[in-house]
């Protein structure tokens, strides 16, 4: 999730997901109402390179987007590696869309654990060539994606 900005009045702009296999899914969501222009911050605009005017444009509605979060993650392990902010974030959405979250967020962090040590430093020098961090949400997801693929392949097998 990227948001607006850092602190308690934030919200979210954009969610981007991807599953173990497939391409990362992702969309920039166009500002509610009820979210405070206030909440901007230019120092996290100038992180993800979104704008208000982006938003305005290309943004989906916080329904939209948070009905296609739960049709694709009904259900499924959910794993980010800012779980507390993402799970704000999402609250925020959830909260603005008026329907309930369908899927849980859980530490990214806990599903490396078992792939720890050198594996996954590796993986990680190797995970910022091909597929880096961006701060934007779809890349990032794919960058997540990528840890976690290369992290397995290269665990030894029992």
């Amino acid at each position: 999730v990227e948001a607006s900005g850092f602190g308690r009045q934030s919200y979210p702009i954009e969610v981007g997901w991807a599953f173990e296999h497939g391409p990362p899914r992702s969309f920039l969501i166009r500002p509610d109402a009820g979210w405070p222009e206030s909440a901007w911050s230019l120092d996290a605009e100038r992180l993800h390179g979104v704008s208000r005017a982006d938003l305005e444009r290309d943004g989906v509605n916080p329904r939209d987007v948070a009905e296609a979060l739960n049709a694709a993650l009904a259900g499924a392990s959910v794993w980010s590696d800012a779980p507390d902010w993402d799970g704000f974030w999402l609250f925020r959405l959830f909260q603005a869309a008026q329907i309930k979250q369908q899927f849980a967020v859980n530490d990214f962090g806990r599903l490396m654990r078992p792939l720890a040590g050198a594996r996954e430093e590796a993986a990680l020098r190797r995970a910022a060539q091909i597929s880096p961090r961006r701060h934007r949400a779809g890349p990032d997801a794919k960058h997540l994606q990528t840890i976690y693929a290369l992290a397995r392949r290269l665990a030894p097998h029992a």
